[in-house]
């Protein structure tokens, strides 16, 4: 067994600590992989109150939900719709530049408990439907635009 100074024995332990200190924190020394992640349309667990989109409203009414605004009679009920929101998943894409530029469709989903209501701004472009949500686009993989908001069943979809 090797004998070791007082000195020596304290660079021991500083160096034990350093790579402690170094273990510890390797996760912010090793790049993130950025993998795209899909994300719910919607928060989880998200209480919602109301779903708006021009003059048109899908709010809920104790336990139920209906629509506001709505003069015809549509496919869909409200709580097709609601259910539609609710399983939607978003994919990461970067869009081509006719969706950035295209004048979007918005919605504005109040939640309980938020302030501000979250907006969505939908673009739906050859069978494809791209939301932008909190300033990143997405695609919407198997929903239409009609589902999501049936009101504007009938009218040509952007």
């Amino acid at each position: 067994m090797a004998r070791l100074s007082k000195r020596g024995f304290n660079n021991v332990v500083i160096f034990a600590m350093l790579g402690m200190i170094f273990l510890f924190n390797l996760d912010r020394f090793v790049p993130e992989s950025q993998q795209p992640v899909s994300l719910p349309l919607l928060p989880e667990n998200a209480h919602v109150l109301k779903i708006e989109q021009s003059g048109f409203k899908l709010e809920r009414v104790g336990q139920l939900w209906r629509w506001n605004g709505v003069n015809k009679t549509l496919s869909s009920t409200p709580e097709a719709q609601i259910s539609q929101w609710r399983n939607a998943v978003m994919q990461p894409a970067k869009p081509p530049r006719e969706i950035t530029q295209t004048e979007p469709l918005i919605a504005v989903v109040w939640v309980a408990g938020a302030s501000q209501g979250l907006v969505y701004a939908f673009v739906a472009k050859d069978q494809n439907l791209w939301v932008q949500f909190d300033q990143q686009w997405y695609t919407l993989d198997e929903v239409r635009l009609s589902q999501l908001l049936p009101w504007r069943a009938d009218e040509q979809e952007m």
